[in-house]
């Protein structure tokens, strides 16, 4: 008994030092987000190139983005909203290894805010509402939909777009994908877009925090 009672102390010990030591990572969750100025008009452009992955990689050296980004309240909390989107133009088309590939976007596309470190300046979440028609080589024509995990760094004002298997999924297959993109393929999205105040130089900025 009197090893069992110590047993049980230890263990309890053990315990409520592992619950100290779990909560403070886990708690006060940014339910604030302050964007500077409020609202931002941006503009965002792709640096280097944009990679869809379905089957193979379909990749885009030209791609922007336009909207604004805004305060908000909540988490997860939509803090930017992109209604302008475009990928590759008449110059530089998206490319595939079964040849020119076209992406026609559906806006608004959402940045969602889900947690913020303060000791990076770096905002964590996911496009939301990404919805793509694709037209890929001579025939072959999909959808995909879903969303993309992201990141925004108020030092550099990158956005990076990240996507894992899972978030995006093929919705449609209209014709000539054969079994290079059929309704079981889970795409992934991919591109590092630089934000800029509209008409500037200049980043805006994203704090979340928990008054």
């Amino acid at each position: 008994m009197r090893l069992l009672h110590r047993l049980v102390l230890t263990t309890g010990a053990m315990c409520a030092a592992f619950a100290l030591a779990v909560v403070p990572a886990s708690a006060n969750p940014s339910t604030t987000w302050t964007a500077t100025p409020n609202p931002a008009n941006i503009s965002a452009v792709v640096s280097g190139y944009t990679t869809l992955t379905a089957g193979t990689p379909l990749v885009c050296t030209q791609s922007t983005m336009q909207g604004s980004m805004y305060s908000a309240v909540g988490n997860p909390a939509t803090v930017a909203t992109f209604n302008g989107l475009s990928f590759g133009t008449s110059v530089s088309p998206c490319q595939t290894a079964l040849g020119i590939a076209t992406f026609v976007p559906s806006a608004p596309w959402h940045f969602v805010a889900v947690d913020y470190n303060p000791a990076t300046g770096v905002a964590s979440g996911y496009l939301a509402d990404v919805y793509l028609r694709i037209s890929e080589g001579i025939s072959c024509v999909f959808t995909t939909a879903g969303k993309a995990s992201a990141t925004y760094r108020n030092s550099t004002g990158v956005l990076s777009v990240n996507s894992v298997p899972g978030e995006l999924a093929v919705t449609s297959v209209t014709s000539g994908c054969g079994t290079t993109v059929t309704t079981a393929t889970l795409p992934t999205f991919r591109g590092n877009y630089i934000i800029r105040i509209s008409g500037t130089t200049t980043a805006p900025t994203l704090v979340g925090s928990n008054p």
